[in-house]
């Protein structure tokens, strides 16, 4: 009997009992169907996750604090967080830059930015940087460029809304505000218009302030000829206008400047005021960031940095911990897949046994003609296999029914349960890669094959003489 001869007589003997074989094949389908189910939702969910954590943050960046040790063994002291730490960082592996963010004051109180018509940049803090390293931070521009060797140390990048709110040191109590707008799409409030509409047209300028009753700062110094500051008035080199995302709060109204020259700035500031000293910075700071090549190789970053005592965070690592929290209940109804697999599996044997006792004459008679053992064995394996696989290609097909109807319909409410998102926006959480689908039919195949063993091996062991006499 060539093998050809045993898939039709496969066919020929399933087609014979259509009732039965096609409730062992929807039973092989159900199966399939909820494992392939529930592992296109951890594919699709994961693909979701991470696009939305995206838009809100950087996912290859780690957040390296140093405020001591509360979960590691009491012999592990962290270093100062200094320069040379921060260079440590950036000589890891798969580590593309690193620098400090600090975020200690804003214009107009300590030190003011100003125009040479008058206005004072208000409310908009001073984020001090390694200024080479901005750009490898993944950083954009909606103009000019950012720092290039040979610019001053008074070189700024700013963001897009830094500079919503004006206060004239000339006249006083006189004000110029953003024009903020609602939009309903986004459920979000946006600058509509800025006081100034191009910061590249105005001379800026940088001066630190002094300090008058109730710390209060004295912006009529600003341009005076006799004021005791004058000696620190500078012009800034604006060289940029960063890109920014909504939740991006500090690249949106923010002014970055080199560290080293901010640090200057504050030492300026506390000359000119002994009585109202401001903390100089000492050369430690707070909050490092660092930018790894790639989110999956953040992890392993992240574990070295904490084994050198310090803190960290990360939206990579809010991911996974979200990941987890989907892949515990994902695990839940896994199980009750597996249960329908289990059952599929147990009535393709258990059909496979009524076949045999129902075909023992026929068993008989092949054996006396002569048939080979192995071949009986294998027309029962292969009938058993071919109901697995056909229950497989049932449950692809079935498959993607299922994730029509989630994404059409759930998938903007499970998704909500994790990120609780809004909107009317069509989310897909269940992706059938092709992977799933080759998955789900080999794996329906062997369950099928694996189902069938006993019943063919029980097949082979039948006497021939018993079998031909059997009625």
């Amino acid at each position: 009997m060539k093998f050809i001869d045993i898939i039709r007589t496969c066919l020929r003997n399933l087609t014979k009992r259509k009732i039965r074989t096609l409730l062992t094949v929807s039973g092989v389908l159900i199966g399939t169907s909820a494992v392939i189910v529930m592992l296109s939702l951890r594919v699709g969910m994961n693909i979701q996750i991470t696009k939305m954590l995206s838009e809100w943050a950087d996912l290859t960046l780690i957040h390296v604090y140093n405020w001591g040790r509360w979960d590691a063994d009491d012999d592990i002291v962290p270093p100062d967080l200094d320069d040379s730490i921060v260079k440590s960082f950036m000589s890891m592996d798969n580590v593309m830059s690193a620098t400090p963010f600090y975020t200690n004051f804003q214009s107009g109180f300590q030190i003011a930015v100003y125009t040479a018509d008058g206005w004072v940049l208000m409310y908009t803090p001073f984020i001090g940087v390694y200024m080479d390293e901005l750009e490898n931070f993944g950083f954009r521009l909606t103009e000019g460029r950012f720092k290039q060797e040979g610019d001053p140390p008074t070189t700024i990048l700013m963001g897009p809304f830094a500079g919503d709110y004006l206060q004239s040191y000339i006249y006083e109590n006189e004000y110029l505000w953003s024009e903020w707008g609602y939009d309903e799409e986004t459920d979000t409030w946006d600058i509509l218009s800025m006081p100034i509409d191009d910061y590249f047209k105005e001379e800026l300028r940088i001066i630190p302030l002094t300090m008058g009753e109730w710390w209060q700062a004295d912006l009529s110094v600003i341009g005076s000829k006799t004021a005791p500051n004058l000696e620190y008035d500078e012009e800034l080199n604006l060289v940029g206008i960063l890109e920014a995302s909504p939740t991006d709060w500090e690249a949106r109204n923010g002014i970055f400047i080199d560290i080293s020259y901010m640090a200057g700035l504050i030492k300026a500031y506390n000359e000119l005021n002994p009585d109202n000293r401001y903390e100089e910075f000492n050369g430690v700071y707070n909050n490092v960031r660092v930018r790894v090549d790639d989110m999956n190789n953040v992890p392993a970053v992240e574990a070295e940095i904490k084994a050198m005592g310090f803190q960290t965070s990360s939206f990579n690592e809010m991911r996974e911990n979200m990941m987890q929290q989907i892949g515990t209940i994902q695990m839940l109804l896994a199980a009750v897949a597996a249960v329908s697999l289990l059952v599929a599996t147990m009535n393709i044997t258990n059909t496979m046994i009524m076949a045999i006792i129902e075909r023992t004459k026929e068993i008989g008679i092949m054996k006396v003609l002569g048939c080979d053992i192995g071949k009986i064995r294998l027309m029962f394996l292969g009938e058993a296999a071919l109901i697995g696989f056909l229950g497989g290609a049932a449950g692809v097909l079935f498959s993607y029914g299922l994730s029509f109807i989630i994404n059409n319909f759930f998938g903007q409410a499970l998704m909500g349960m994790f990120m609780h998102s809004g909107g009317d926006e069509k989310i897909s959480i269940s992706i059938i890669p092709p992977y799933l689908v080759l998955l789900g039919l080999a794996g329906a195949t062997i369950i099928g094959m694996l189902a069938g063993l006993y019943p063919a091996q029980r097949s082979i062991k039948i006497s021939a003489l018993s079998a031909i006499a059997h009625e």
